[in-house]
């Protein structure tokens, strides 16, 4: 009878942490944007657009997180090869979920390329997603 109960208990303590998982996953706040593929196909060749896409690499340093007034905001560390050596770049971006707008600043980059500026993604400024032809 003892193993019985030993065993319902672990079994129900195991159901508990199951779901307490899936409920974590249903709360993740990324609002539906996919940062990491944004992060490397567009933001990445905008500021290097010698930078063969398919080669680099993007992670969280920051999971996205709602900041406050419908933006939700992530850090992202993008890993590329330059001509001579890898580089990497850390960028913060802010999505504003009612206008799908994105906001990139750029933390830091090996590179040092990025001074001379990207095309779309200047300094604090709102870009629509729609005029870059994302979804």
């Amino acid at each position: 009878m003892k193993k019985i109960i030993s065993v319902l208990l672990v079994m129900v303590l195991a159901l508990v942490m199951a779901g307490t998982a899936f409920a974590a996953d249903e709360t993740k706040a990324d609002g539906g944007f996919d940062f990491l593929k944004f992060a490397k196909e567009r933001v990445l060749p905008d500021f290097h657009p010698t930078v063969k896409v398919e080669e680099a690499e993007a992670n969280f340093v920051e999971e996205p997180f709602y900041k406050g007034d419908g933006v939700i905001r992530a850090k992202v560390g993008i890993f590329y090869s330059g001509w001579i050596q890898k580089h990497s770049m850390e960028i913060e971006m802010d999505y504003r979920t009612e206008d799908k707008k994105i906001k990139v600043n750029v933390i830091k980059d090996t590179n040092g390329m990025n001074l001379v500026g990207a095309r779309f993604f200047k300094d604090g400024e709102w870009v629509s997603l729609a005029a870059m032809g994302w979804k």
